[in-house]
């Protein structure tokens, strides 16, 4: 198997916020049934640092950035949360959202 050598962050582009941008988020995660032989997840809740928690009513759509195999995969789910659209990423293993965007002033 051919090795790739690790890529750096694309954070910074294709509207990923870059670090000094971003408030980390516990989010939990809820197993669905995409097809009789396909599973998948999808975020049902995020939890803020200070205790609070948001319910996340529908999923809009999911985009990848980057390749796991370059180590640089970068997702971002378009979920809605009181009636409106947010942004919510996962890069990493940690999730989080952009500190300007309505979810970040709203709490």
């Amino acid at each position: 198997m051919a090795r790739y050598p690790r890529r750096r962050s694309l954070a910074g582009t294709c509207g990923i916020p870059v670090e000094r941008d971003r408030i980390y988020v516990q989010v939990d995660m809820e197993e669905e049934s995409l097809s009789p032989t396909e599973r998948g997840e999808h975020p049902v809740r995020i939890h803020w640092p200070d205790g609070r928690s948001w319910h996340i009513e529908s999923m809009y759509a999911m985009r990848t950035f980057g390749r796991e195999i370059f180590g640089n995969l970068c997702v971002r789910w378009t979920v809605c949360i009181c009636h409106e659209p947010k942004d919510l990423w996962w890069e990493g293993g940690k999730w989080f959202v952009a500190k300007r965007s309505g979810l970040a002033a709203r709490v």
